[in-house]
């Protein structure tokens, strides 16, 4: 047996144990989901969280996470339904896991009563952390929810409705795998005209997939992981390693075509495609690295989820495409697929026709195409100005989830549930002193207001109406060193900027050591806050780091400028849908929901990093080409032209295949899911047309030769030392 032999078998044993061994590791999906967290939304060191922790644990109290609605078969008033809502309300304060539990009955407030009298409003505040709310709310819910006489109990609120977003997110992630899967290896037959040469990225995305798994389970065990982290990831997964492994199959059936054999031709797939892939890889990766940069578990989980994700797909490209084409060698180009003309990287690119003259045309007419592509761009983001900021709730649930029937019935019932309530900390004031009875009868006077109550009693217009019941000033309720009140507000929106006005003027109020304030209101002004200041920073680094990467990579001033310039055009027509498509509900019907009514602020920096990497490494593709014709040629249009006939179709067949591994995110029942994944696809797909097609070479056009300048360059030395340049072949 020759030496050659051996390394063959070698290297194909190899194959199929990496193979077999990440095949093995697919059923770890259910098992990361399960570990998964359906919040970490907040930021750890705002004064809105500090706030709430500090009333949960000095005084047992907060903002409720558990409602639940009971309407009973006999007068709420009766001695019948008092006494079981009594000892109901018992049984709730004293189960594992609750701080507290109140309801009309222990504390006679207005609001824990609907407006028809008909039925009461039970909440409790549960403690712990995240996966031991969900869980409290899982054991409440089942416990005491459904037909309990004299009462029909409906468990809803914050905890009830994150599990259901949980379950869900984590049933779908099975589906949206046997989904994308096909997809994409349709993608690829048309792509590649053979069942060998289509084989391989296939395996190559399922290898990421199962290797996703193991990196999501890893991550689970240091830090807090997004419910929503495996279906990004794993879209992103499969998405970028086909990307990759066709680039790599492309540029080999090239340099066969071109006469190497087989081993060669992996060596030269590995100088010029390799560095591609790796570069690509490295800017995608620094683009959503900069998600760490948020001090939000929710956003920092998922920065790490996807940064891994985008490291995995291209080791895994550039280790395992080479050893299954040693392994397939001269069979790649085996099985073709009939009624598809097998098309080699050669005879694609000679081709001719509506395409090769559309190439020739924007470099002739560059200002007329890049005003035209910029215009359209400009219009696509003109939504967004219309953004409005809100957390996810009940409302992006799908319109016939019980849980979000319940949650909305809630809502337009009781006033505890509908309207703005902050809640206010005063750490220097004790409950009953003279500073703490001012203070609530100064604060109750306020128009906004509808009462103002706590452990120093209930106040409304300048007045104390009651002092504070058993349930509502238990004893250890109220510390020596302070207090603290729940504000009614006459505001039906949390999310509105009366809302956000009051939170301000709350926090601002003159006070010995100042007001705290805590609720869902204060906890968005934060985080609008936050994101303002780390936006900034944020986009500073990826512009400066990516920036830095493409210059060392083309040693070209105006090439990573152009990029990162293109890069955020591309991104309007994405941020516009968010609010076109969703909050406004133009596409719910056609997605099975109803208007969100607002967008969350997490949502806008997460699909910037991912889409921004994404259109980087189209960029690199496309830009690598034309530097590679230009150093040939010297001939700047020309080789605008023949980098865009060059790469018009392997781009193409990569944003199908991205295209096809995110589509799964669009027929989830999740409205978070399904604008992940149209803002991507939508991104996509002007990244590919508008973009590529248009504005970047109208650009690169205009530049001329000052695409290529550097002060690097040394005439002919800076030639040859790029003369090894990435060859990309459609």
């Amino acid at each position: 047996m020759g030496r050659g032999m051996k390394q063959s078998i070698t290297r194909g044993a190899a194959l199929v144990v990496v193979l077999l061994a990440a095949f093995a590791c697919l059923p770890l999906t259910a098992v990361t989901g399960a570990r998964t967290s359906s919040a970490g939304y907040a930021d750890e060191s705002s004064e809105s969280y500090r706030a709430d922790r500090a009333l949960e644990e000095g005084y047992g109290w907060g903002s409720p996470q558990v409602q639940m609605e009971l309407r009973p078969s006999v007068p709420v008033d009766s001695a019948e339904a008092t006494a079981v809502g009594r000892r109901l309300t018992d049984q709730v304060a004293h189960s594992p896991g609750v701080a507290r539990a109140l309801s009309w009955w222990t504390v006679k407030d207005k609001r824990l009563r609907s407006g028809d009298g008909r039925a009461v409003l039970l909440v409790a505040r549960l403690t712990g952390d995240n996966a031991r709310v969900e869980a409290t709310a899982a054991r409440l819910a089942d416990r005491f929810g459904g037909q309990r006489f004299p009462f029909d109990i409906t468990v809803t609120g914050r905890g009830p409705v994150n599990r259901d977003l949980a379950e869900r997110s984590r049933q779908e992630l099975l589906h949206a795998e046997q989904i994308s899967v096909p997809l994409v290896a349709l993608v690829l037959l048309f792509a590649f005209r053979t069942v060998v040469a289509a084989a391989v990225p296939l395996a190559i995305g399922v290898t990421s997939i199962a290797g996703t798994q193991i990196v999501l389970y890893g991550l689970t065990k240091v830090m807090e992981v997004s419910v929503f982290a495996p279906n990004i990831a794993v879209a992103l997964a499969l998405g970028l390693s086909v990307d990759y492994a066709m680039i790599l199959v492309s540029r080999f059936r090239e340099e066969r075509a071109a006469g190497l054999d087989v081993q060669r031709a992996v060596g030269a797939t590995l100088r010029t495609a390799g560095r591609t892939v790796l570069c690509s890889a490295a800017v995608v990766s620094l683009s959503l690295s900069v998600l760490l940069l948020f001090p939000i578990p929710f956003l920092r989980s998922l920065g790490a989820a996807t940064v891994s994700v985008a490291v995995l797909a291209a080791i895994t490209a550039l280790v395992l495409v080479p050893l299954m084409l040693t392994a397939v060698g001269e069979h790649l180009e085996r099985g073709p697929v009939p009624g598809l003309k097998h098309l080699t990287g050669q005879e694609s690119a000679q081709r001719r026709g509506a395409w090769a003259a559309f190439t020739r045309w924007v470099p002739r007419r560059p200002v007329l195409a890049l005003g035209a592509s910029t215009a359209i761009l400009v219009l696509l983001a003109l939504p967004f100005a219309r953004a409005e900021w809100g957390f996810i709730d009940e409302r992006w649930l799908p319109s016939g989830s019980p849980q979000r029937a319940a949650a909305a019935r809630v809502r337009a019932e009781f006033p505890l549930a509908a309207g703005v309530v902050p809640l206010v900390l005063l750490d220097r004031a004790p409950a009953g002193s003279t500073t703490a009875v001012r203070f609530a009868a100064a604060l109750s006077k306020d128009p906004r207001l509808v009462s103002v109550s706590g452990p120093t009693g209930v106040f409304a217009d300048g007045r104390r109406l009651a002092g504070p019941s058993s349930a509502q000033a238990p004893e250890g309720a109220s510390r020596p060193a302070g207090t603290w009140f729940e504000i009614t507000s006459r505001l039906a929106d949390p999310a509105s900027g009366q809302a956000k006005n009051l939170v301000h003027d709350l926090r601002g109020l003159q006070v010995p050591g100042g007001a705290r304030v805590a609720g869902e209101t204060a906890l968005l002004v934060d985080t609008e806050h936050l994101l303002g200041k780390v936006a900034f920073r944020a986009a500073g680094t990826i512009a400066a780091v990516t920036g830095l990467m493409l210059f060392v990579y083309l040693r070209s001033v105006f090439i990573p400028v152009k990029a990162l310039a293109t890069n955020l055009l591309s991104m309007t027509a994405g941020f516009g849908a968010m609010v076109f498509l969703f909050q406004e509900g133009h596409l719910a019907q056609w997605l099975g929901g109803t208007a969100t009514t607002f967008t969350d602020p997490l949502l806008p920096p997460l699909m910037f990093c991912i889409v921004f990497g994404l259109s980087m490494d189209y960029e690199v593709f496309m830009v690598a080409r034309i530097r590679e014709e230009y150093l040939r040629t010297g001939d700047n249009r020309a080789a605008i032209t023949t980098g865009l006939q060059r790469t018009g179709r392997l781009i193409t067949a990569s944003c199908l295949a991205l295209i096809a591994a995110v589509a799964p995110l669009t027929l989830s029942s999740l409205a978070v899911m399904q604008l992940v994944g149209t803002v991507l696809i939508i991104s996509i797909v002007v990244d590919a047309t508008v973009v590529r097609c248009l504005l970047v070479p109208a650009a690169m056009s205009l530049a001329g030769r000052w695409n290529w300048w550097s002060p690097l360059d040394r005439g002919d030395s800076h030639a040859a030392s790029l003369s090894a340049a990435p060859t990309l072949q459609d």
